[in-house]
């Protein structure tokens, strides 16, 4: 009989996933590897296991174990909240908030996924500050004013970049006046070591992306002047790439698409750059391939996903599939999507468009085929990330969570 459970447990392990620990999920690229999901939707609607109020915004969160944690804003109180939940009935576990006023602006409030380990949670909230938490008791056990410490210009609406955990080090982009970036120690949030600049990049709202390039560990990311990259091992500034960059809120994180290559995108007409890396001496250089105008291909909210050799997001409102070359090999059509969000889990696209239908559609570069369709929410600007974990798809407008059964 122990033999039977033990084995009844790897597999269930195998079929779902247990944690969804930080932006964009357990491997950073918005795949996930539950399995045995619903084939057939319901035609009166997928379960909805609960459903609960928060604050305006579009902060996705994160799971760890049995328990949710997300950053939510107290409009009444002017404080960001850290809320950790029971991810089975949504009850509150513990809260920390601290003094966040905000001027409200159209695209209000809360806008960051937490990064969870087996003892932290770590924020960044939406006047850049980063607060560590205890994961189980939910106390402080360390904080940072960016504006305060580094005088950081907090971005037109707000911080929307995710903190990154890597190791046991909190790695930030800072853009303060005389440092780009930083990483804090996990445990006390001292700082390991700083990205010095000579110039102001400015903070707009991507996050971090990491790659190896010939033997180099790198986080990428992308400022108001242009791309750049720094050590992962001392925060040396690598190169500055100012050829292409978003004129307005840069969201998309970089997408490594194939050994030093990565894919740049944005809105606001800035289109799309594939640029390759490589390392000769000590020095990066950056070759740009491909460039492609926005009305090809800029995703302007989410970030793309690889899968299969292929790319999948939302452009001008379509969802598109590209090659690794960059040429389109399909769209949805008629079909509008607006600045939603999706992630895959086996095999398939899961896509909540921005007025809250939710569509599963097959995830191939053959052709757009939708397979199913729901309405979840109302409203429109539903922009948060996708979240999914144990077959429980988690998902929000701009004052609700829910939890949808998928199994």
């Amino acid at each position: 009989m122990k033999i039977v459970l033990i084995l009844l447990a790897i597999s269930t392990s195998v079929l779902f996933s247990a944690n969804f620990p930080q932006f964009m999920g357990p491997d950073r690229n918005n795949i996930v590897n539950d399995t045995k999901l619903l084939k057939v939707w319901p035609a009166d609607g997928l379960k909805e296991l609960w459903r609960i109020k928060v604050g305006s915004g579009f902060a996705a969160p994160v799971v760890y174990g049995d328990k949710i944690y997300f950053l939510d804003y107290d409009l009444a109180k002017e404080e960001d909240v850290v809320r950790c939940l029971d991810s089975k009935t949504a009850k509150e576990e513990w809260r920390s908030a601290y003094s966040s006023k905000m001027e409200k602006t159209k695209y209000d409030y809360a806008r960051t996924m937490p990064s969870v380990t087996d003892k932290y949670v770590v924020t960044f909230g939406t006047q850049c500050v980063i607060t560590c938490l205890d994961r189980v008791t939910g106390l402080v056990v360390w904080q940072k004013d960016l504006v305060k410490e580094y005088e950081t210009t907090v971005p037109k609406w707000y911080a929307g970049q995710n903190p990154y955990i890597d190791g046991d080090k909190v790695i930030i982009a800072v853009y303060g006046v005389s440092v780009l970036a930083a990483a804090f120690d996990l445990t006390t949030g001292k700082p390991v070591w700083e990205t010095a600049c000579k110039e102001e990049y400015g903070m707009t709202h991507n996050s971090l992306t990491k790659i190896t390039v010939d033997g180099v560990k790198m986080y990428l990311s992308c400022s108001k002047i242009g791309a750049f990259g720094i050590s992962a091992d001392d925060g040396r500034l690598l190169f500055t790439h100012k050829d292409w960059k978003v004129k307005m809120a840069n969201v998309p994180s970089p997408l490594v698409i194939e050994k030093n290559r990565v894919l740049f995108t944005g809105g606001y007409n800035a289109g799309s750059v594939i640029l390759s890396l490589r390392k000769e001496g000590k020095e990066i250089f950056l070759k740009e391939e491909v460039r492609l105008k926005g009305k090809v291909f800029g995703s302007h909210v989410h970030t793309p996903i690889l899968y299969n050799n292929h790319i999948f997001g939302i452009s001008m409102g379509k969802l598109k599939c590209l090659n690794l070359d960059g040429k389109v090999l399909w769209d949805s059509g008629e079909e509008e999507f607006g600045l939603g969000s999706y992630l895959i889990a086996d095999n398939k696209l899961y896509v909540l468009n921005e007025t809250g239908e939710l569509f599963m559609i097959e995830a191939s570069s053959i052709g757009y085929k939708k397979l199913y369709k729901t309405k979840i929410f109302e409203g429109d600007q539903i922009w948060a990330p996708l979240v999914m974990s144990n077959g429980i798809l988690y998902i929000r407008n701009m004052g609700e969570l829910a939890a949808i059964d998928l199994k």
